[in-house]
C-alpha cells in the first residue's frame, strides 16, 4: 500500500500548492490518513510549515476544537488577542472579530514560510471551526497557505460551513484496491502470494487497504504461508481482522451511534421500529441519523457484541426479549434472545423458550429445539416432566446423544404418561433394543397403535391384539391377512403423521396407488431424515407398484441421502435396499443388485421384517442366474423369516410366488402347484388386483396345459383392472410363451408386442428383453426392438418430455433448461416419435406424470 500511496502523493504534491484547498475523501481504511502523513512530510521537506488536526466525534460540540488543535504549539506571543479566546476554549459563538484574529495569526505564520492547514475528519469538525476553515478558504488565494482536509466518503455533515468548503475545494477521491494491486500488496508481506492465497485476500477484505495491510501482518505473524492449500485460512483471519478494524472505529462515534450499532447487532437485520426505539431511548431524529451512521460505518453485528462486555450484552438481550415479547414478536424471536441471557429473570421465560422448542421440531430444527430445550430446563416450568420428554424427542429425531437416557428419565418421572412412553418406545426401537418396547407401551389404546408400527420391524413388538379404531390397527390387520381390502380403504384417514403414514402403507397395499402418493405427498417431511427418508421409500415403493422404474429409483436416491445423516432406522435401510435391488434387477444390473443385497444382510437388519424382502430380491437375482435350487432356498428363507410375524398376506411380500416358480424349476411340481394355490387363496381374502394377478400368474407357470394358460388368462385380465403395469408385462410374457408353445402364434404375438411395449415404458429393459426374445421366436417379431417409450429418452429429452406434461411453454422450457427455444421443439418432435403419441397432451400418460 505504501507504494501505492507515495504514487498518489506524488499527483497530490504537484496539486496541493500555495492558494489552494484540497479535500481527500475516501471510505475508512482507503489511507485518507497515510495521504496526509505524505503530503505533509513532502511540504515539511520543501521548507514549509505544517499544523494539523483531526476531528472527532466525541468533540464535535466543543467550539474551535479543531482551531485549538491546529495553532496549540504557536509561540502566544504570536496570537492576536482576538483568536485568544479560540485557542484557550473560551469563545462561545463564530463572532467576525474571532474569526479574523485566527486568520491573521495564520497569515502570521504563512509570513514566515509557507504555510500547511492539515486537518483529518474534517466531517466532524465542531462548527465554530468549519466557520473558520470557510473563511480561510475563502482568503487562501491571497496568502502564501494551502488547506488540506480529509473526510470520510457518505459522511453526512450538515453545517453549511462544511457544504461552503466542499463546493469551493478540489476533490480527489480514494478507492479500494484492486485485484493486482491485492496481490502485489500481500506478496510485499509475505513473499509471492499463490492467486488463490490473494484472491483469498482481496475477498475477505473486499480490497480495504488498512484491512489487507492488516490481514497481510497477522497473517506473517502466524506464520502463514501464502499458498493456494493456505487459502482457507484467510477468512477467518480476514474476518477477525474485519470485526478489530470495525470495532474500533465504532468506538469513536457518540454514544448514541455506539448504543445504536449494539442494538441493531443484538436485534439483527430489519428490526422492529417499536423494539429499536425501545432500546434506545432515542428520539425518532436521533435515531434515524445514528441508523444511517451504523450502515455507513458497515459495522457487522459479531464484531459489535465481541466488543461488549459479557454483562452488558446479556443485558442487552434480556431488555429485547421483554420488548419483543412486549410488540407480539414470534416465540422463537423472543427465545433466540433469552438463550444469551441468565435464567430466572422472568417467569414467563420458561413458557416461550418450550414453545419455541415446539416450533422448531416442527421446522425439522431439532438441535436449535435441543438447545431451547436445555435453556428451559434451567427455567422454572409448570412440567419439567413434559420438558424433559420434549428435550428427549428432539435429540432423538436429530440423532443426538443422550436421547434415551432422557426420555427414560421423563416416562420414569411420570409412567402413566402415555406420550412419554411413545417417545420412549421410539428411542428404544433406534437403539435396536425393541424387547423393553412391549412393557413400556402398556395396553392403552393409543399405545397399541404405536405398538402396531413397531411390529412391523420388530417380532417382539406385535401386539397380540389391536383394534381397527386407528390406521395403524387397520394395517395391522391388513398385514395379518384378515380384512379386506375394501374395508380398510374404508377406514384410513390422514388426522396426523403417523395416521397418514400408516394410511398410505393401506391405500398402496390396496393398489389405490394415486391416493397413496397423494397422501405422502401431504405428510410434513420436513422434521427428521428418517422421516423423509420413511415417506420417499414409501413413494419409491408406490412408483415400483405402479411399474414407473425412473421416479421410484429418483425417490430412492433422495431417501439414501436422509437415511445416510441417520443409519439408526435398519428397517427402513432393508426396505430401501429392497426396492433398490429389486429395480436393478427390472434394469438387467445382476452384480449391482447382488451388491445392494449383500450390504443389506446385516445382522441388524436379520432381525427386521424387511429382511424378508431381501431373502425374496434375492431368490429372484438366483432364478434370473439359473442358480434354482439356492433361489428356492432363498424365497422359503423369506418364508420362514416372516414365520416369526403372523403376517399373511402376500400383498406386501410375495415369496411363496417365487419358491412356486423354484419348486417348478427343480421338478416339485406338487408342492409348486400347493404354494402357488396358498397365495392365491390368501390374495382373494384381501382382494387387490396386484395380489391376486401375481398369485395367480404363479400358479400359471406352474400347471401345465391348458388348464395353466386359462389361470395365466385370469391373471392378465385381473392385472389389466390394475394400475401394476409391469406386473401386466411380466404376466404378458408368460401368457405369450404358453401361447406360442401350444403354436398360438398370433396370439402370442398380440401379447408378447404389448408386454415389451409396457416393459420399455415401465423402465424394465431386462422383461422388455425376456419379452423381445420370445416374439422373435415366434418368427414374426421385428428384426430388431424398437427404440420407443421413456427409456429410448435421451437425459435432456426426459427433462424436456417431464416438463412439457407438466403444462410448461416451449419458452418457459427454454429459460428452465438455458436453451434456444428452437431446440424445444425439435427435441419435442423427437420425443413425441419416440413415446408414439401426437402431441403434449399425451404426455403425461406416456410418461405417467400425475
Amino acid at each position: 500500500m505504501e507504494n501505492r500511496l507515495k504514487a498518489w502523493c506524488a499527483g497530490f504534491s504537484d496539486q496541493v500548492a500555495r492558494g489552494t484547498t484540497t479535500v481527500v475523501e475516501g471510505a475508512p481504511g482507503t489511507g485518507k490518513t497515510a495521504v496526509l502523513d505524505d503530503v505533509a512530510a513532502r511540504w515539511e521537506a520543501a521548507g514549509g510549515q505544517v499544523v494539523r488536526a483531526r476531528g472527532s466525534a466525541l468533540e464535535g460540540d466543543l467550539p474551535f476544537g479543531i482551531v485549538a488543535q491546529l495553532f496549540d504549539l504557536v509561540d502566544t506571543d504570536l496570537v492576536p488577542a482576538e483568536a485568544i479566546s479560540a485557542l484557550q476554549l473560551t469563545a462561545t459563538a463564530a463572532d467576525f472579530p474571532v474569526l479574523h484574529g485566527v486568520y491573521r495569526l495564520a497569515a502570521g505564520l504563512a509570513a514566515r514560510g509557507d504555510l500547511l492547514v492539515v486537518v483529518d475528519d474534517a466531517h466532524w469538525a465542531d462548527s465554530a471551526s468549519l466557520r473558520w476553515l470557510a473563511y480561510l478558504a475563502l482568503r487562501v488565494r491571497r496568502q502564501p497557505i494551502a488547506v488540506v482536509l480529509a473526510v470520510g466518503l457518505g459522511e453526512r455533515c450538515d453545517d453549511p460551513s462544511y457544504g461552503e468548503i466542499m463546493a469551493a475545494c478540489h476533490r480527489i477521491a480514494l478507492d479500494v484496491l484492486t485485484y493486482p494491486e491485492t496481490h502485489r500488496l500481500v506478496s510485499s508481506v509475505l513473499g509471492e502470494a499463490a492467486p488463490e492465497f490473494s484472491k483469498a485476500c482481496f475477498d475477505a477484505t473486499g480490497g480495504n487497504p488498512l484491512a489487507v495491510t492488516r490481514l497481510a501482518r497477522v497473517l506473517a505473524e502466524d506464520e502463514v504461508a501464502p499458498t493456494a492449500g493456505a487459502a482457507w485460512r484467510v477468512a477467518a483471519r480476514g474476518a477477525e481482522v474485519a470485526g478489530e478494524i470495525m470495532a474500533a472505529r465504532l468506538r469513536r462515534r457518540p454514544v448514541a451511534v455506539v448504543t445504536t450499532a449494539h442494538c441493531l447487532a443484538v436485534l439483527g437485520p430489519s428490526p422492529h421500529p417499536g423494539v429499536l426505539a425501545d432500546l434506545t431511548r432515542l428520539s425518532p431524529v436521533e435515531l434515524a441519523e445514528a441508523v444511517r451512521t451504523v450502515e455507513l460505518l458497515g459495522v457487522a453485528g459479531p464484531a459489535v457484541l465481541d466488543d461488549m462486555s459479557a454483562p452488558a450484552r446479556a443485558a442487552l438481550y434480556f431488555r429485547a426479549a421483554r420488548s419483543l415479547r412486549a410488540h407480539g414478536a414470534a416465540d422463537r424471536v423472543v427465545a433466540d434472545h433469552l438463550l444469551e441471557t441468565s435464567p430466572g429473570l422472568e417467569p414467563w421465560a420458561g413458557e416461550v423458550l418450550d414453545r419455541a422448542a415446539q416450533e422448531a421440531v416442527t421446522r425439522g430444527d431439532t438441535a436449535g429445539a435441543a438447545r431451547l430445550l436445555w435453556r428451559a430446563l434451567r427455567e422454572p416450568v409448570a412440567n419439567p416432566s413434559r420438558a424433559l420428554r420434549m428435550l428427549g424427542i428432539a435429540e432423538l429425531v436429530g440423532n443426538l446423544p443422550g436421547a434415551t437416557a432422557r426420555l427414560r428419565e421423563a416416562f420414569q418421572s411420570d409412567v402413566d404418561d402415555v406420550e412419554s412412553a411413545v417417545a420412549l418406545s421410539y428411542a428404544l426401537h433406534a437403539d435396536g433394543t425393541p424387547a423393553e418396547i412391549r412393557s413400556v407401551l402398556g395396553d392403552s389404546p393409543q399405545a397399541q397403535a404405536h405398538l402396531a408400527v413397531h411390529g412391523l420391524a420388530w417380532h417382539e413388538a406385535v401386539p397380540s391384539s389391536v383394534s381397527l379404531d386407528t390406521p395403524a390397527g387397520v394395517l395391522h390387520h391388513v398385514m395379518v391377512g384378515d380384512i379386506s381390502c375394501t374395508e380398510a380403504v374404508a377406514r384410513v384417514s390422514t388426522s396426523d403423521v403417523l395416521s397418514s403414514l400408516t394410511s398410505a402403507m393401506v391405500l398402496n397395499l390396496a393398489d389405490n396407488l394415486d391416493e397413496a402418493l397423494a397422501v405422502l405427498d401431504e405428510v410434513d417431511r420436513a422434521q427428521a431424515p428418517a422421516l423423509r427418508a420413511l415417506t420417499n421409500v414409501m413413494r419409491a415403493n408406490v412408483q415400483r407398484r405402479k411399474g414407473d422404474l425412473t421416479s421410484a429409483h429418483a425417490d430412492l436416491a433422495v431417501a439414501a441421502d436422509h437415511l445416510r445423516q441417520d443409519r439408526r432406522w435398519h428397517a427402513v435401510s432393508t426396505w430401501h435396499a429392497t426396492l433398490l435391488g429389486d429395480i436393478l434387477l427390472e434394469e438387467g444390473r445382476l452384480d449391482e443388485a447382488a451388491d445392494v443385497i449383500a450390504e443389506a444382510s446385516t445382522d441388524e437388519a436379520r432381525r427386521t421384517w424387511s429382511f424378508g424382502g431381501v431373502l425374496t430380491v434375492r431368490g429372484r437375482l438366483l432364478t434370473a442366474r439359473g442358480d434354482d435350487y439356492e433361489a428356492l432356498e432363498a424365497f422359503l428363507a423369506a418364508g420362514r423369516h416372516c414365520a416369526a410375524w403372523p403376517y399373511r398376506n402376500p400383498a406386501p411380500l410375495a415369496w411363496r410366488s417365487g419358491a412356486a416358480v423354484a419348486y417348478a424349476a427343480l421338478g416339485d411340481g406338487e408342492r409348486a402347484r400347493a404354494i402357488a394355490r396358498e397365495e392365491v387363496e390368501l390374495a382373494r381374502v384381501w382382494g387387490a388386483p396386484r395380489a391376486l394377478g401375481m398369485a395367480l400368474r404363479a400358479e400359471g407357470r406352474v400347471t401345465a396345459g391348458a388348464a395353466g394358460r386359462t389361470v395365466l388368462e385370469e391373471a392378465v385380465r385381473v392385472l389389466r383392472g390394475s394400475p401394476a403395469r409391469l406386473e401386466l408385462a411380466r404376466a404378458l410374457v408368460d401368457l405369450g410363451v404358453v401361447a406360442r408353445r401350444q403354436d398360438d402364434k398370433a396370439f402370442a404375438r398380440t401379447c408378447l408386442r404389448d408386454a415389451v411395449d409396457l416393459a420399455q415404458k415401465c423402465g424394465s429393459s431386462a422383461m422388455a428383453a425376456r419379452a423381445y426374445s420370445e416374439l422373435v421366436a415366434t418368427s414374426a417379431g421385428p428384426r430388431r426392438m424398437r427404440q420407443t417409450g421413456p427409456t429410448a429418452l435421451t437425459p435432456v429429452e426426459h427433462q424436456v418430455a417431464e416438463l412439457a406434461a407438466r403444462g410448461r411453454s416451449d419458452d418457459e422450457i427454454a429459460s428452465t433448461l438455458l436453451m434456444p427455444v428452437s431446440d424445444v421443439e425439435g427435441t419435442l418432435s423427437a420425443i413425441y416419435r419416440k413415446l408414439g403419441v401426437g402431441g403434449r397432451l399425451h404426455l403425461a400418460d406416456a410418461l405417467f406424470v400425475d
